[in-house]
C-alpha cells in the first residue's frame, strides 16, 4: 500500500514536468499532434493524480481486528466478541 501511494505521487510529478515541458518549453511542431496541448493535458492529469494519491494517503490505511469467543457461564451459552480498529497514523 506504501509503494502505491510513494508511486501514484512520483507518477503524478513526472506527468507534471513533461506536461510543462511540452506546454511551455518545447516550439518543435509535429504535424497532426499539437505538442502544447498534449502537454497541458498530461500537466492537468498529473495534477489529478497527485490529489487523488493526497486523499488516498490522508485516508490511511485501516486494519479491523476482531475475535470471538464462545464460553459456558452457568451452564449457558456466553458469547464474548471483542472488536478494534487500527489505523495507520496509530501505528506512528
Amino acid at each position: 500500500d506504501e509503494i502505491m501511494r510513494t508511486t501514484g505521487f512520483g507518477l503524478s510529478a513526472l506527468l507534471i514536468a513533461i506536461g510543462a515541458i511540452l506546454a511551455w518549453a518545447v516550439t518543435y511542431e509535429v504535424e497532426g499532434i499539437d505538442l502544447n496541448q498534449v502537454g497541458v493535458i498530461l500537466f492537468i492529469v498529473g495534477l489529478g493524480l497527485g490529489v487523488v494519491s493526497l486523499i488516498a494517503a490522508a485516508a490511511g490505511r485501516r486494519t479491523i481486528i476482531s475475535e470471538q469467543r464462545d464460553t459456558t457461564v452457568n451452564g449457558g451459552p456466553v458469547v464474548e466478541r471483542e472488536r478494534d480498529v487500527i489505523s495507520e497514523r496509530d501505528l506512528y
